[in-house]
């Protein structure tokens, strides 16, 4: 009789702690439940002192003691595994989607398009549409407004987030319909996360690449919680907006680089076009390039950068406007020479953010025009040469836009290098304030005098 219930109690003994070792995962507790299992049954056997009610009695208590404490354990083990499992499915949902719509670009014809896909009722009435070239300074943030339909192409970089949500609501947007990310780089998606956390995002279009970067992770996980999943658009694909205005997406089948990776979209409202660049190289342009035709506007590739721009690009497209999206005094000193003597030759007008802040146009659907002044064909990379005189623009300039500035110097005009100011790795601007809003998210803040930043930008904020 002692011998079963030596066994009963052991075997007791024995699973309860298992139970505790599992709930606990911890591995080393499971020896330790089988010495106790083996030494409560040879005690009981061997020591006539030991009772059967005393024995049922502490394996009783350790059967409560395991379980109340394993229980629990296990619950909070289940609910991680779910909260995993839900993170996962929003980190994999991009690459799902790349990895399926590679599929469709493979299966299905190149000219499919999504023209038809938009519901009559939903097109905007109006032919009238603007373009708004946001000033971020080296960073790209394009708002395309026609009537009820929005088009946000990039969001800035991360010190931009503030400036470009108050920017958009005070041009009265709450629902973006289309927000097309051009490539994975901070300074195209780097307030993108802040976007889509404050406005409704109909539709995430995004190039066919991705990056290792924080800034990247903030601009998925936002899309991920609120619902939205990124997709890749079809080669060549159109979105309509009106019935004589649509987008349509170039590139989407990826590039060599992540520049190269940039989604290029074609504005086409009426008989205007408007082609947007993104970082896009000369690889990138060549081979898009037998799909278009003349356009009227250019916003220039990679901020004015030598790497693109071709001339063989701007030969077979013969834009009548080019706007660069570039920072004062710039680290990278954009726009190159190469891409400005480029522009001068072909006799097409230039609009810059870094002369005239934000750069709007306005398309009617038969001719687009600007109040911004125009720009000149001054460049950073050498800066002991002068592409022109102060008579730059008046070449080609046009009845819809005011008279040329003059030509502004290469130097600008900041606070003194001394100052103590604050910034960020891979922001643009620096900050007067460390508990500037635009500066609570970042990890890392830098503090040191303006020089030391090397940035020349001020905070729109705090400044």
């Amino acid at each position: 009789m002692k011998i079963l219930h030596g066994f009963i109690n052991g075997i007791l003994l024995f699973f309860s702690i298992m139970f505790l070792a599992i709930a606990l995962d911890f591995i080393p507790l499971a020896i330790v439940a089988l010495i106790i299992a083996i030494l409560t049954i040879y005690l009981t056997i061997t020591n006539k002192k030991i009772k059967p009610k005393i024995l049922y009695r502490i394996t009783l208590s350790v059967l409560i003691i395991c379980f109340s404490i394993g229980i629990p354990n296990l619950s909070n083990q289940s609910t991680n595994i779910d909260s995993a499992s839900k993170k996962s499915e929003s980190s994999e949902s991009l690459s799902s989607s790349q990895d399926s719509t590679k599929q469709e670009n493979t299966e299905s014809d190149a000219s499919t398009t999504n023209k038809d896909a938009t519901s009559n009722d939903s097109l905007s009435k109006t032919s009238t549409a603007t373009i708004h070239f946001i000033n971020t300074g080296n960073s790209d943030a394009i708002l395309i407004l026609q009537g009820e339909k929005v088009v946000l192409i990039d969001g800035g970089d991360n010190d931009d987030e503030g400036m470009l949500t108050n920017y958009l609501k005070k041009q009265g947007v709450k629902n973006i319909t289309y927000m097309i990310a051009t490539h994975a780089h901070a300074d195209h998606i780097g307030g993108l996360d802040a976007i889509i956390k404050n406005f409704t995002v109909e539709n995430l279009l995004v190039s066919n690449g991705s990056a290792e970067t924080q800034t990247y992770r903030d601009f998925i996980n936002a899309a991920a919680n609120k619902g939205l999943a990124p997709s890749v658009p079809l080669e060549n694909a159109e979105f309509k907006l009106s019935d004589s205005s649509y987008i349509k997406i170039l590139n989407s089948n990826g590039g060599s680089s992540t520049n190269e990776e940039s989604l290029v979209t074609l504005f086409v409202n009426g008989e205007d076009k408007a082609l947007f660049t993104g970082d896009a190289e000369k690889e990138t342009e060549h081979e898009i390039l037998g799909r278009l035709s003349k356009i009227n506007l250019l916003k220039v590739g990679h901020h004015g950068s030598r790497s693109s721009t071709s001339s063989e690009f701007l030969n077979a497209l013969k834009p009548e406007y080019a706007v660069i999206t570039v920072g004062k005094d710039n680290k990278y000193n954009h726009p190159h020479a190469d891409t400005m003597n480029k522009l001068k030759n072909a006799n097409i007008e230039v609009h810059r953010t870094d002369e005239c802040d934000s750069v709007i146009f306005t398309s009617t659907g038969s001719g687009m025009k600007t109040d911004c002044s125009i720009g000149t064909y001054n460049f950073r990379d050498n800066k002991s040469s002068s592409t022109n005189d102060n008579s730059t623009s008046q070449s080609n300039s046009k009845p819809s836009t005011t008279t040329a500035k003059p030509e502004s110097s290469n130097t600008n005009s900041t606070a003194p290098t001394s100052k103590i100011v604050y910034w960020t790795p891979n922001g643009k601007s620096y900050h007067s304030r460390k508990n500037c809003s635009t500066l609570s998210r970042s990890k890392v803040i830098n503090e040191g005098t303006l020089e030391q930043s090397n940035k020349s930008d001020p905070c729109d904020i705090c400044n």
